[in-house]
């Protein structure tokens, strides 16, 4: 059986590999023991992403982990991503995702913060369109435009994995304060179990060998079908 430092340290490494890949060069996270749970982050002063030649950007990323009640996975108990102008993390980040697996509170697990004011994330567009970047290439007379901050994708989890209008509803309620109907609470509930019912079904469609093998892995005795096993798509599980 995998002990907690053996699949922290493992997942340190993928980490390390997923960022590295991206930068360049070889950007090293550790995995440090914190009683029952580890806490896995880079082992720099800050993860600096260059912009083209005129500037950059930091990147500051941790993982706090345990292994599942099975002993068999690790669990990710909260995470940090934050993107920072400059080049260290300090201060204010433009932006951070988290994910706090047991938040409460009224708040949602996985969220977005935005923290800078819409100025700072001008000066940062500006800057990725001088660098090249494709999606900040204004044509002459729409400059101004190109740089609104509105303009800015932030990914929220892909096909399968996406806030649905209720989550937005919940958070106008929780963080500014609107009042809702009676029949509010119950209709979240019934409405939210219901699309990720559904969505878990279709993730099963994209990826059926995983659908088997946690199925197995709960005692479930699963039998192909005649015609063979179904393909896994992963041009779906691959999507941005």
């Amino acid at each position: 059986m995998s002990t907690l430092e053996d699949e922290s340290d493992a997942f340190a490494r993928r980490i390390s590999d997923a960022v590295s890949a991206f930068i360049g060069d070889t950007v090293p996270f550790k995995a440090t023991s914190s009683g029952s749970r580890f806490v896995v982050s880079d082992d720099t002063d800050g993860i600096v992403i260059p912009v083209g030649d005129v500037g950059t950007l930091a990147l500051e990323v941790n993982y706090r982990c345990e292994l599942d009640g099975a002993g068999l996975y690790l669990k990710v108990l909260s995470s940090k991503v934050a993107v920072y102008a400059g080049s260290r993390p300090k201060g204010d980040p433009l932006f951070r995702y988290e994910y706090v697996y047991d938040q409460g509170g009224g708040l949602p697990a996985g969220h977005l913060h935005v923290h800078a004011h819409r100025d700072q994330f001008t000066r940062v567009m500006t800057l990725a369109g001088v660098s090249g970047a494709a999606r900040r290439k204004p044509a002459p007379d729409a400059e101004l435009e190109a740089a609104r901050m509105s303009r800015i994708h932030f990914p929220t989890g892909g096909h399968r994995f996406r806030p649905t209008l209720e989550d937005v509803l919940q958070m106008i309620q929780e963080e500014f304060g609107a009042k809702s109907g009676p029949n509010w609470p119950e209709v979240l509930r019934a409405n939210r179990v219901q699309w990720r019912r559904h969505q878990t079904g279709a993730a099963v469609r994209d990826c059926p060998s995983e659908a088997v093998r946690v199925l197995e892995e709960l005692g479930y005795v699963v039998s192909p079908p005649a015609g063979g096993p179904a393909p896994d798509r992963e041009d779906r599980l691959a999507a941005f």
